[in-house]
Formats: C-alpha cells, structure tokens, sequence
C-alpha cells in the first residue's frame, strides 16, 4: 500500500511521534539506496553515521539503548562540525553490501545525528529529480519536504531562531536597507559591524552580501507605469511579473531589463506590490509567516490570472515556490490557478520565440559565457532554457556549468556553514572562472560566484537587454518577430 504523507495542513504533519517514524523510514530507504550521497552534504553524514553507529550496535558487548557506548561518539567528531573532513569525503559513505541489514542501527541513531542531517540539508532539491522513490511511487519519499517539516515541528516548539527570523524576512532588511543605502552599504564593509553581525544574528563575517539600492523596483516601475490599465481590457500576451525579494531591493536592473525586454516583443506588463514567495522563513520552519505571505500574494494575483495574464519570474526558488509550493501549503483553488499560470523568465522567453512572438532583432554581441545553472531551475524540469535564448545572441559562445552553488539563500550566510558552503561549491567556481563574462538566473548564487572568482555575474535577462541595445531598447521600436522554430536540445 502506498504512503499517504501528510501536508502542513493537517494536524498529523505537526505529531512529532509520527515525525520521528518518518525519519526513521525515509532514512532507512535513503541508506539502503546511497544512490544521493554526492549531492550536499546531508547525505553523506547520514550514510557515515549509520555505518559508524553499525559497527557498535552489532559488537559482541554492544550495549542497549542511545548513550556514547551505543554509538553516540562514533559520530560526534562530524555533528559538531568537521566540516572540511565530511565536504572532502564524501565518498566515505560507501556503498555497503549489508545496508539493509542496519535497520537496528538506525533505530539507534542519536538524535543529535539527526539534527545534524537536518541542519546540512540546504534545499538544493537535487535529489528530487534522480529519486527513484520521489512521489508517485508507493515508498513516497520526499527528502527535503521531510527536513522542512522537522524544521516546522521545531520552530513551532520551540520557536524561530533569532538568525532566522532576521534571513527569513528579506523585505524588512530590504525595506530598512534601501531608506539610508549609502549607509546600510557602507555599515555591512566595516569589520567590526561584521563581527558584531556574526555574534548577534550569526551571518558570517566573510560571507559577501547583497547592496541596497538607491532606487527600488517598485519605484523604478511606477515612474513609467503610473496608471496601470485593467488587466482585463488589455488584450494581446500580458504578464505579472513576480519580480522578487532580491531585484526589489537589491538588483533593480534585472527588472527592468525584463520589463523592457518583454515590451520589445509587445507584452504588456503589470508588477503590483508583491510580498516575498515564503522561502526564506521556510527555511527556519516559519510555516504561519511563510503561508501568510503566500496567501497575500495568491490573493493579489488571481485577479490577474483569471483576466488572462501569466505570471513570470525572473527567481529559480521564486517560481519553484509559485508552481509546486505555495499549492501544497494553502490547498486552494486560486493557488492552482497561480501555479498552473506561473513561469519562469526564460521559459517565457522560449515560449514566445516559440511561438513566433519574440522580436530578436539584436544589435550588439555578446561574446563568451560562463553559465550556471541553478539547482532550483534544473528541478522544474523545463530544460536549459537559459542556456538555449543565450545561444542565441549575437556571438555568443555558452558553457553551461550544471554544478549547485551550495548557498540556499540564507544557509551559505550562516556562520555554522559558511565554509562548508565554499567547499562544496568549489567545483561549481572552477568551473565559471574560465570565462570572460558570468551568469547565472539566481541572484542568491551570484554572491557565491563573484565572492569564489572575482567576477561579476549577471542575470541572463541583462546580457539579453544589452544584446537588444541596453539603454536605447526603451525606445526602439519591436520588428516584427521572426518565425525560425527551431528546438534546442534539453
């Protein structure tokens, strides 16, 4: 018989009784397979502290229960924080003929093991895709949702951290930053703000941050736009543009290079007042602030969709978050109507050059390009499409580097997992660093990649805009679109 998993909206999610049998059912399926173990670091934690574990339960004078002679400081010396040892030596979590067989080993594993699997599990959902066990196969095993929801159980128990209630509220730091941004700039450059920082809400104090901007989106947009028209008289391809957290107060420009590129091709845009998608209070288990966000913003664009519009997004975790996530934690009607309505920017830009409604009269070239991929696009399964309207360009050459960039928003920021964050991402950096220009979809990741290279990086959608001509697109008029149909490879 198939699992049934509970989701947020039942009470059986919250029983941490039944929490703890998930674990422990999830954990024995993931060990028995191993087929994860290279992926983040959880895994490969998980795999080293059974088998160290085994080796003590199954000793001749092994005793009971869940003290330091069962097992406990086989495994301490990583769950308090070898990071480096546990990043270099991932393959330590070695395929095992008898994994099966430690079933009484995970029923010992300690809890403070399973705090540390949780805590190392940093959202990058990679193990979605290549799970043979994901969902709708009976064993129903959904890895990152599992860590979520011990993360909510906690939270609700013993409430939010004080690190991540500050991570998980983007708008507020955003809103506080952009009123005095030469100031907030110049405070997050001096040492001493940066220790102060570490020892209070726990950012380390080497972790590359975002800058405020002197103009908000929101601002930029409604100088332009100032009396926008009702999106039901407007007929032709119309769009929402669910712009995020990070261009709102941090990378303007990427929206108004998707604003104008997408007027180019006679898309009318709208951008109302939006709240963040949820995702960084999820990860620290605020499921109430997370779902209230949601629901205000299914609230707003609804609206939209049922006057026809599509919405897009110019954020890998923001559109993964519209499409599969904000349907599982409100279980609304208008909340599928959003998924089912919802994009992410290049994908949109494929589907209008699929469809012969993307002008491509390009004036300027663009030359060669690192891009990364972000793991939170590779998962919606729609190919690289990135990747495939950048080939595109104007003398364009792209290497697409398919590698995480291990920051997850809010967790490569932590002090606890600052170096780990680096150290996995490595080969994800020596990969970008041969190329002249940088991109990447994730504005998250791009502190990751210009803090490991040096580089800047920027959104696909700019080197777009500045194919078209940058500054001049506004006012040029669109061509008429060209009808080349032909496909990319995925």
């Amino acid at each position: 018989m198939a699992v049934q998993l509970p989701n947020p909206r039942d009470d059986a999610y919250w029983d941490r009784d039944a929490l703890i049998v998930e674990e422990r059912r999830v954990f024995e399926i993931c060990n028995g397979c191993r087929l994860c173990f290279n992926l983040c670091p959880s895994f490969p934690f998980l795999f080293q502290s059974v088998d160290a574990l085994d080796v003590d339960v199954h000793a001749d004078n092994a005793p009971e229960g869940d003290g330091p002679a069962a097992g406990r400081m086989a495994v301490s010396l990583d769950i308090h924080g070898n990071h480096a040892a546990l990043a270099h030596d991932a393959h330590a979590a070695r395929p095992r003929a008898d994994v099966m067989g430690q079933v009484h080993a995970l029923q010992k594993l300690p809890e403070s093991a399973v705090e540390r699997v949780v805590d190392l599990c940093y959202q990058c959902k990679l193990c979605d895709p290549i799970c043979p066990y994901q969902p709708p196969h009976e064993f129903a095993v959904d890895f990152p949702r599992l860590m979520l929801r011990h993360k909510a159980i906690h939270a609700r128990q013993h409430g939010v951290k004080l690190q991540d209630r500050v991570l998980g509220d983007p708008d507020l730091v955003g809103r506080v930053g952009t009123l005095v941004p030469l100031v907030a700039n110049a405070g997050t450059a001096v040492r001493l703000n940066r220790v102060l920082m570490e020892g209070t809400i726990g950012i380390h104090r080497d972790r590359k941050l975002p800058t405020f901007a002197d103009e908000t989106f929101q601002a930029w947009f409604r100088k332009g736009h100032r009396e926008p028209p009702d999106p039901a008289k407007v007929p032709g391809r119309k769009v929402v543009l669910f712009y995020t957290c990070s261009v709102q107060w941090n990378e303007p420009q990427v929206g108004r290079a998707a604003v104008e590129v997408l007027e180019h091709s006679g898309v009318t845009v709208f951008a109302p007042e939006l709240r963040c998608c949820g995702m960084p209070a999820l990860d620290g288990g605020d499921v109430p602030r997370a779902t209230a966000w949601a629901r205000q913003d299914v609230e707003i664009l609804a609206p939209y969709v049922a006057a026809g519009c599509d919405i897009v997004c110019p954020g890998p975790t923001c559109s993964y978050m519209l499409k599969h996530e904000w349907k599982e934690y409100l279980g609304t009607e208008a909340s599928q109507a959003v998924a089912a309505a919802s994009y992410d920017l290049m994908e949109y830009l494929f589907t209008l050059r699929k469809a012969g409604e993307l002008a491509e009269d390009y004036t300027t070239e663009v030359g060669e390009i690192g891009y990364h991929l972000p793991c939170h696009l590779k998962i919606q399964k729609i190919g690289f499409r990135s990747r495939d309207m950048l080939k595109r360009l104007p003398g364009a050459k792209v290497t697409l580097v398919d590698k995480c960039s291990c920051m997850d928003g809010t967790w490569g920021m932590k002090k606890e997992y600052f170096e780990l964050s680096r150290q996995w991402a490595a080969p994800m950096l020596d990969a970008m660093r041969p190329a002249p220009t940088l991109s990447s979809d994730c504005l998250i990741a791009k502190l990751q990649i210009e803090q490991g290279t040096d580089k800047p990086v920027k959104h696909p959608i700019e080197i777009i805009w500045e194919a078209y001509g940058g500054d001049a697109l506004a006012e040029r008029a669109a061509p008429t679109a060209p009808t080349d149909e032909e496909d990319e490879s995925p």
